[in-house]
């Protein structure tokens, strides 16, 4: 899998590729808000009728997953799963998992689902 980070580089990327979102981070201790994006670069010619429906999938768990519509986010990565010739499996996986992990906290209220990163400023 590709990644690249921001989106403007994600808007450059999509005329060449599907551009697919990934995970917003908080960059500590800076409070930068960035986000990361899978480039699917090769779409199996079976996939190429539904990459619209999929590309829209996609988007709707990350919607679902920051309201924490578990069950949702759980049923869209199964079908998601294999789907872009296998290049987001690594990201459903660890969805799936942190989801489960997830479910068993009190999370607060103004929980974002963005992750927290620590990064060296210089």
């Amino acid at each position: 899998m590709n990644i690249i980070f921001g989106t403007e580089m994600a808007n450059k990327a999509q005329d060449r590729y599907t551009v697919l979102e990934l995970d917003t981070f908080n960059l500590v201790p800076t409070d930068e808000i960035i986000t990361a994006y899978c480039l699917v670069e090769t779409i199996p010619i079976q996939e190429i009728p539904s990459i619209e429906s999929h590309k829209d999938l996609h988007a709707n768990l990350l919607v679902e997953y920051r309201k924490r519509n578990w069950k949702y986010c759980e049923d869209a990565i199964e079908y998601l799963t294999g789907k872009w010739g296998g290049e987001a499996d690594t990201f459903y996986t660890e969805l799936h998992q942190r989801i489960q992990n997830l479910k068993q906290k009190n999370l607060a209220e103004d929980w974002t689902g963005r992750l927290d990163k620590t990064v060296e400023v210089v």
